[in-house]
């Protein structure tokens, strides 16, 4: 009996031992619990979930634990890995935002007929306009409810998702979003709207070495200065660097270190309701994001959405966003506005498994502003287009 007892002793030690390693979970209880700084995210335990975890315990224990660590990290949102999109993930979605158009970014605009803007809701052609506000195209569409009702037209309408990423159909809701109020009180002193870089270091082609105008931190100028002169809406531009240690170029925390600011700004300025990260997107050096609007060559735009969720296991349980159906509605808007008033400006909404900061504020976003095969005229040429369709849906035209 006492060898029984001292054998059922030996086998809950050894389970115990293996699950707290990460051997039998592949999520290293001990560290986690010690070192949540390191490994930047807190213990989870999931019943649901624990055949699937098992499953991965048993086959990341063959390899380095370092190795199943590291791999986890990417989906916390860590400093061990940035969580970018490669330029061969985001060129083939060029491609095939492209795949069947007869010039850069035509067949992702939603471009329709006179006689499909003939059906639409003549309260969205009524609306009154401020001066500055863009003028119509006869080329563009005013999305409705009906026309969005087939899910697949509606996806295919606005969506890239990536093979990693879940979104299950009543995600993404297009009614939902169409119904969503997200415009705000723009009036006053205080700032209303926080422009940010993750990565600060992001230029074109033929950007000057050491000019921050020629980089995305300029383009975040001219942005600021449309909104605040042409629409009256206070902009709060910060222009800290993220990406860059010990004079380095190095993007391995910089969304980390990029939050950390943000909340400190959000907490000194109560008054901001949006927050913009505006990127500029990596492809392949054949690759040309362009397009001519108004007779000037201006860049494509392009919104990322972070799901926070995987296409093999769901919702990332340490990865959350309270807002994310508000992100969703905001771009969607933006994307919506953008195919009425300039048809061949955006690509299609990019949707990821991660988070991108976007957990933040209701009105988050994240902004790909051409690519670094762009020249810095065709990115800047972009600027007042954006500014145009933000003031547009947050003013609630």
């Amino acid at each position: 009996m006492g060898k029984k007892i001292f054998y059922l002793f030996e086998l809950v030690c050894g389970i115990l031992f293996l699950w707290l390693a990460g051997l039998l979970t592949g999520k290293n209880v001990w560290l986690n619990s010690m070192s949540p700084v390191v490994y930047g995210r807190n213990t989870y335990i999931s019943f649901s979930g624990i055949a699937g975890s098992i499953s991965d315990g048993l086959i990341g224990s063959w390899i380095p634990l370092w190795l199943v660590e590291r791999d986890r990290a990417m989906y916390a949102g860590n400093d061990i890995c940035e969580l970018y999109p490669s330029d061969s993930v985001l060129a083939a979605v060029y491609a095939e935002n492209n795949q069947n158009s007869g010039n850069d970014g035509a067949e992702n605009s939603g471009t329709g007929t006179a006689g499909e803007n003939a059906g639409s809701d003549s309260q969205e052609n009524t609306a009154v306009q401020p001066a500055s506000a863009p003028v119509a195209s006869s080329e563009g569409i005013v999305y409705t409810v009906d026309m969005l009702k087939d899910y697949n037209y509606f996806v295919n309408q606005f969506y890239a998702i990536d093979s990693t990423t879940y979104a299950p159909d009543g995600l993404l809701d297009a009614e939902n979003f169409m119904n969503m109020d997200l415009s705000i009180d723009l009036q006053g002193d205080s700032p209303k709207v926080l422009i940010y870089h993750t990565h600060s270091q992001e230029a074109f082609a033929d950007s000057r070495p050491g000019e921050w105008q020629d980089t995305v931190v300029g383009l975040g100028e001219t942005l600021k200065n449309n909104l605040e002169s042409r629409y009256g809406v206070s902009v709060l531009h910060l222009t800290d660097t993220f990406d860059v240690i010990d004079g380095v170029t190095d993007r391995s925390a910089a969304y980390t270190y990029a939050e950390e600011k943000i909340w400190k700004v959000l907490e000194e300025y109560p008054s901001i309701k949006v927050v913009i990260d505006l990127h500029r997107d990596g492809v392949a050096d054949g690759t040309r994001l362009v397009t001519n609007i108004g007779g000037k060559d201006t860049a494509q735009l392009m919104f990322l959405n972070g799901l926070c969720r995987t296409a093999a296991n769901g919702p990332i349980e340490y990865l959350q966003n309270p807002y994310l159906a508000e992100n969703l509605a905001f771009s969607f808007k933006l994307q919506a506005k953008a195919a009425q008033y300039y048809p061949d400006l955006m690509r299609r909404i990019y949707l990821r498994s991660y988070q991108y900061n976007l957990h933040i504020l209701p009105r988050s976003l994240l902004v790909e502003c051409g690519a670094q095969t762009n020249t810095v005229e065709e990115v800047q040429n972009a600027m007042p287009l954006l500014a145009d369709l933000l003031y547009l849906v947050l003013s609630g035209n």
